[in-house]
């Protein structure tokens, strides 16, 4: 019983340790070249500089509570791709996608910003206008 403890603490390490390595590995992606995207694109997306995209799952509840925003975002810019990681798994996977939401703004084929979770309307505005 006396390695008990030890063990514990190591569990714990664990687990604060996993946010840490997703956030470590979106933060990598920026500033790299973006993973082929063109199948994900819309016709209307096409040949558009700065795209957004948004992975999300249906079963997240912060992803639930950003959609409205996605897509009042969507209808005004045209230059959002959402991209469900249960339907598209490859495409999640190309980008280095391990939590949801996340939003991936790429801009001339590069990574330009990674944001992890949910995020407001008004950092999400910023960041299409590129203010």
């Amino acid at each position: 019983m006396e390695y008990l403890p030890f063990i514990l603490i190591g569990v714990m390490a664990l687990f604060m340790a996993m946010p840490l390595y997703i956030w470590l590995g979106s933060k990598r992606l920026q500033g790299q070249a973006a993973p082929d995207y063109a199948a994900l694109l819309t016709p209307q997306q096409q040949g558009r500089d700065k795209l957004l995209f948004y992975f999300y799952s249906e079963h997240c509840g912060p992803c639930r509570t950003l959609a409205p925003l996605i897509d009042s975002l969507a209808e005004r810019h045209g230059n959002v791709v959402k991209v469900d990681v249960v339907q598209q798994p490859a495409a999640a996977r190309q980008f280095g996608i391990r939590a949801t939401p996340t939003l991936v703004l790429v801009e001339g084929g590069k990574v330009v910003k990674v944001l992890l979770g949910a995020v407001s309307a008004k950092q999400l505005e910023v960041l299409l206008r590129g203010d």
